[in-house]
């Protein structure tokens, strides 16, 4: 299924693709979704490009406190391959959730573009997610068939609100952290 997200970040497109790229694990304190991320590597490519895994550990408290005892912490967990281009100032990722296995894949693009008001940054995330309950022993029996359309609807809904505040979490980091 796919997404798109469309922010407005009240900071220049260069400052908000560095402090994306370079201070991910300090910008998520101002999402209440995620307790933390470590990046695990980043690599610099003879292109310019770096590219980047992270280890996002989502908070079981943005989950229905129904949810919350049925739902292990390590599906809370996902990885963020990124591959940041300086040049395009584009950021190309691929999410999986190792608790899952190849069931769950997500992946995308994030463009850090001048926006009309040539100030600021108009931030355009692109993606899509998809779920293959038939790719993990144990989960195609638990899965009915045909519902996998409804529990990506019900993912990506989750996942919207959460990438739409990523833009706001980098600009809130950068109004106490300047440049």
């Amino acid at each position: 299924m796919r997404f798109d997200v469309v922010e407005t970040v009240s900071h220049p497109p260069d400052l908000v693709f560095r402090t994306h790229r370079d201070r991910l694990p300090e910008t998520v304190a101002f999402l209440e979704e995620v307790e933390r991320v470590e990046c695990r590597s980043s690599t610099h490519h003879a292109s310019g490009q770096i590219e980047q895994v992270h280890l996002w550990f989502g908070s079981p408290r943005v989950l229905p406190v129904l949810l919350r005892p049925f739902v292990p912490a390590h599906l809370l967990q996902w990885r963020q391959r990124t591959f940041w281009d300086p040049h395009t100032r584009t950021a190309r990722w691929e999410i999986d959730v190792p608790g899952l296995g190849t069931a769950v894949e997500s992946r995308g693009t994030n463009r850090y573009e001048l926006a009309p008001d040539g100030r600021w940054t108009r931030l355009a995330i692109e993606g899509e997610l998809s779920f293959r309950p038939e790719r993990l022993e144990g989960l195609d029996k638990a899965v009915p068939p045909g519902t996998a359309p409804m529990v990506e609807k019900a993912a990506v809904a989750m996942i919207v609100p959460m990438v739409q505040r990523t833009g706001a979490a980098v600009s809130r980091f950068l109004d106490r952290h300047p440049g």
